[in-house]
């Protein structure tokens, strides 16, 4: 700390202990002119100091902006403009814009010095404000003038801080408070950075805050403006604003001229040391503007040539000289002063002919304003350097050569002339597992890996020692074992009279690429859950056979499906479905002499290809039958999976073919055909492929090609068949669909209704029929007895089980306008054991609209009993089997009559179906089933062959 510091200090205690003694509270010595004139010079001196601070960091010296720099600007240009306007409305003064008075000076004064606090504060935690001075300065101006605007027309609005005869008011008093405490902890902040940096500017800092929070403590009891603590206050007011002044002010001041003194001297010393260096360095230094005028030049440059000698500063470049550089040298110059800086390498042509080197580098000087004056020229000969650089360039260049033939392929060996190693590099010993003393002296022998035959080296032998390079993929075996693939170049050197002299392979590894190889074919050709080849491998396998044309030979291939594998997937899981996939294609394996012959195609299915079975089909048929039918019994034994007993069983498809099969496809096609018999016919059986089984599955395909369109050619219609009471009348109608083709005539439902079922074709159907129903219970509306009758359509399990069949089916309701109670859907048992719980949510929700439900087929399926206590039913209908059988077989009759029974318990409507004799309906009546549907009342008609009234005759 200097002593100007510790003088600063010292006036502050000793003003400190003036305000706190009984003189600095009681005494008067001052009438108010004399106050107000010594009032207004301490402010102005204060208004000065203030000023002074926004001038000094205003300037364009002060282009180092410090982290306060706007702070200083926006703060003390409104501390400065308050205070005066604070001195100017005392009591006493001049009115400006309003009266003035104590309390509006009181005002100004907290508003100047809460600013103030502030700014000391945004200093204190290094706030820096963005943006330029002026704005700051600006804004420090709009500040003032808000606070000078609000304490002149505004001033009743706030407390009062001054009662003439009384003194400053509680609130004045708490507002002081508020300041001494701010400016204490300022105190203490600012003391704390200073231990931390030693930076006098803390320390002063910290003395300006001390003196403003005496000055707000010695102003919170006076009465008049004779009291003296108030003169005192202004006195430590003008003691922090000088400590500002030295802080800030003269900081800021001094430093940049004290600065440019030092640059000064800095710079004549440095220029004197500077042209000792350049005078004395080997190499040329030259200095010139953009007129090419000398600014500097040393004397190795004015010895350069006989162009330069005798150059003086300020003179220009002769002509000459550059011309010694060419008119490259010319442009390189012109364009370091668009601010690049250029190196560039010339050759000079000497006047004896001689031949020198120099390397330029020119360098831009940029001023502060960013224009460039002057470049600096760096001239260096470098004649000896680059003719020993041309001659080592040579000689590496032969040396790259040989290392690159070398190293650059990876793995080297030399061998003589005979095969024999005589030397290797690194990586032939790493990726070998051989050591350098391993290797010299063997042959390659050493690591072959058997894989290759004798024919393979022989040709190899037989290239080189023609002197002619070989090149091919080698898979050699490392010392622990394990195999690696190279792809490997062998040279020959040959002697001067054509004699082979030694060998040289370059090797490059390619086993991760092999391996790739490997892994791709196998994605390719085998599947990855059994490990068994797939489909593509299995028609390569066929093409192969039907590729070999020599000899006759039947060959056959089986094609296997598990049956039911959907419910064990659902049932057990998918980790359970792919175990027991595993397992099925081990017990598969053993029925044939290689693993290549059985094929998993995808989901369930399997290939057996079984090849050279002999020359006569019969013979081959006969044992193709046992071994399938062992296959099955082999399959369908128990599985055990996770500790869960799973049985399952194959329906297997046969096709027998020779060589002279067209393709490959047309095999599996025939299979498959088999495959889809068997599954009709029960499943767990074989099938051979049938001729007639093709001509019937072309007749299935394109029944399905043309089920596809028959929507939008307007091929379907539907028809009703009425269901009628014990009285013969008609309560309501089934809609049935059916559909004539052009192309192939009548379809039966039986038919076309199982295919679409099978594909997506049904949810078109089913809603096409839905659509049609409804709008023909909207053109019944009228009809005098049609218009009461209920509609029942039937609805698929993909109907019933897509998330919008709710939607859909109100949807088609209400764009008819019809009566949801007039629409019965018609579901049957089997459709209810995927997902009973949605089913029965969708059911209930369509029921609170009034639609209704029956349920078909009702005891053919299983747990009935269950799905009646949960299903919102209004129908049973009985099958047609059992009321077929019912007067022939005393069991049938019985279960007709517990359904009836049953539905009249629960509350329930009863339809029979398959009504077809008057002995049947007869029978029925006397047990109470209520309603009856069958060929004895109508077979099913279309809407215009409906009976006009209720009644149908029998």
């Amino acid at each position: 700390m200097n002593i100007r510091n510790v003088t600063f200090l010292a006036v502050t205690l000793i003003l400190f202990g003036f305000a706190i003694s009984p003189l600095g509270t009681s005494f008067n010595g001052f009438n108010r002119d004399s106050y107000i004139i010594s009032h207004l010079s301490i402010e102005l001196l204060s208004i000065f100091v203030f000023a002074s601070c926004v001038v000094i960091v205003l300037q364009p010296l002060h282009k180092a902006q410090s982290y306060y720099t706007n702070t200083i600007i926006i703060g003390f240009t409104a501390v400065a403009l308050l205070d005066f306007i604070h001195a100017i409305s005392y009591a006493g003064m001049p009115n400006f814009l309003s009266e003035s008075s104590t309390p509006k000076s009181i005002f100004f004064w907290l508003a100047a010095r809460y600013i103030e606090l502030i700014t000391f504060i945004l200093i204190a935690v290094k706030v820096r404000l963005r943006g330029t001075k002026a704005l700051w300065a600006l804004m420090g101006l709009l500040v003032s003038l808000v606070v000078m605007y609000v304490g002149s027309y505004y001033l009743p609005l706030f407390p009062e801080t001054f009662v003439p005869g009384v003194g400053v008011t509680s609130f004045k008093k708490n507002c002081e408070y508020l300041l001494f405490l701010g400016n204490a902890l300022l105190t203490g902040w600012f003391l704390v950075q200073y231990y931390r940096t030693r930076l006098s500017q803390h320390l002063l800092f910290a003395a300006s805050a001390y003196s403003m929070a005496l000055c707000s403590l010695s102003l919170t009891g006076y009465v008049a403006a004779s009291d003296m603590s108030l003169f005192v206050g202004h006195i430590l007011k003008i003691t922090s604003a000088l400590l500002i002044y030295k802080s800030i002010f003269w900081t800021e001041l001094e430093k940049p001229y004290n600065q440019l003194h030092m640059a000064e001297m800095r710079s004549a010393r440095n220029e004197r040391e500077l042209d000792t260096i350049l005078s004395n360095l080997p190499i040329g230094v030259i200095r010139f503007d953009p007129s090419f005028d000398y600014r500097y030049i040393n004397r190795f440059m004015a010895d350069f040539s006989d162009t330069m000698q005798g150059s003086l500063p300020d003179a220009h470049i002769p002509n000459n000289f550059l011309a010694d550089f060419g008119d490259s040298c010319r442009q390189d110059m012109a364009l370091a002063f668009t601010g690049q800086a250029i190196e560039f390498e010339h050759c000079v042509i000497k006047p004896d002919g001689t031949t020198a080197y120099c390397m330029v580098k020119a360098v831009p000087e940029q001023q502060a304003d960013g224009r460039i004056d002057s470049v600096l020229c760096l001239v260096s000969d470098i004649t000896t350097k680059v003719v020993a650089e041309n001659e080592k360039r040579l000689a590496m260049k032969e040396m790259e050569e040989l290392r690159t033939a070398l190293d650059e392929h990876a793995i080297v060996a030399f061998t003589d002339a005979k095969g024999v190693i005589t030397s290797v590099n690194d990586k032939f010993c790493s990726i070998s597992g051989y050591s350098r003393q391993e290797l010299i002296g063997k042959t390659h022998r050493v690591i072959n890996s058997g894989y290759h035959a004798p024919a393979f080296f022989k040709e190899m032998w037989q290239t080189i020692s023609r002197g002619q390079f070989w090149h091919g993929e080698v898979c050699n075996r490392a010392k622990e074992g394990s195999l690696y693939w190279v792809s490997t170049t062998i040279v020959p050197f040959v002697g001067e009279q054509g004699k082979i002299l030694q060998y040289i392979a370059i090797r490059a590894d390619i086993t991760e690429q092999k391996l790739a190889e490997q892994e791709a074919k196998r994605l390719a050709l085998f599947d990855d859950l059994t490990g068994l080849p797939n489909r593509r491998f299995l028609q390569e396998k066929i093409g192969e056979l039907c590729s070999a044309k020599a000899g006759v030979s039947f060959h056959a291939l089986m094609l296997l499906d598990l049956d039911n594998f959907k419910d064990i997937n659902d049932s057990f899981g998918h980790g359970i479905g792919d175990d027991l996939l595993k397992q099925v294609a081990h017990r598969i394996q053993q029925f044939t002499n290689s693993a290549v012959n059985c094929a998993r195609l995808g989901g369930d299915e399997f290939v057996l290809l079984l090849t050279e079975l002999g020359e006569s089909q019969a013979q081959t048929l006969g044992y193709l039958l046992q071994m399938a039918q062992n296959i099955c019994t082999f399959l369908a034994e128990p599985y055990q999976l996770s500790g869960k007993l799973v049985r399952t069983s194959a329906s297997i498809g046969v096709s027998i073919f020779s060589n002279d099969v067209e393709s490959p496809s047309e095999i599996l096609k025939q299979a498959d055909i088999a495959l889809y018999q068997s599954k009709a016919n029960g499943r767990n059986c074989v099938t051979f492929f049938d001729p007639v089984l093709q001509r019937a599955m072309d007749r299935r395909n394109e029944t399905l090609r043309e089920l596809k369109t028959a929507i939008e050619r307007d091929e379907l219609s539907l028809h009703y068949q009425p269901v009628v009471n014990a009285n013969n009348r008609i309560k309501g109608v089934e809609a049935l669909v059916r559909w004539h083709s052009p192309s192939l005539g009548p379809i039966s439902p039986e038919v076309f209704i199982p295919l679409a079922e099978e594909s997506t074709l049904i949810l078109d159907i089913g809603q096409w029929v839905l659509s049609t129903a409804c709008k023909q219970i909207h053109d019944w509306r009228s009809h005098p007895t049609r218009k009461h009758w209920v509609v029942a359509v039937n609805v698929s399990a993909k109907q019933l089980q897509r998330e919008n069949f709710v939607a859909s089916v109100v949807a088609t309701v209400n764009q008819y306008a019809i009566s949801p109670a007039s629409l019965q859907l018609e579901i049957t048992e089997s459709m209810l054991q995927d997902d009973i719980k949605n089913t029965t949510l969708a059911m209930a929700e369509l029921k609170a609209l009034g639609i209704r439900f029956s349920l078909d087929d009702f005891g053919t399926g299983y747990s009935s009993l269950n799905y009646l206590t949960k299903l919102p039913i209004n129908t049973l209908k009985i099958d047609r089997s059992f009321v077929d059988r019912m007067l022939q077989s005393p069991e049938d009759a019985s279960v007709v009559k517990t359904i009836l029974s049953l539905a009249s318990s629960l509350g329930l409507d009863v339809v029979a179906e398959g009504v077809e004799t008057e002995a049947q309906f007869m029978f029925l009546k006397q047990q109470h089933c209520p309603h009856f549907q069958g060929y004895l009342f109508s077979k099913p008609v279309s809407p215009e062959h409906l009976p006009e009234d209720e009644s149908v005759a029998v």
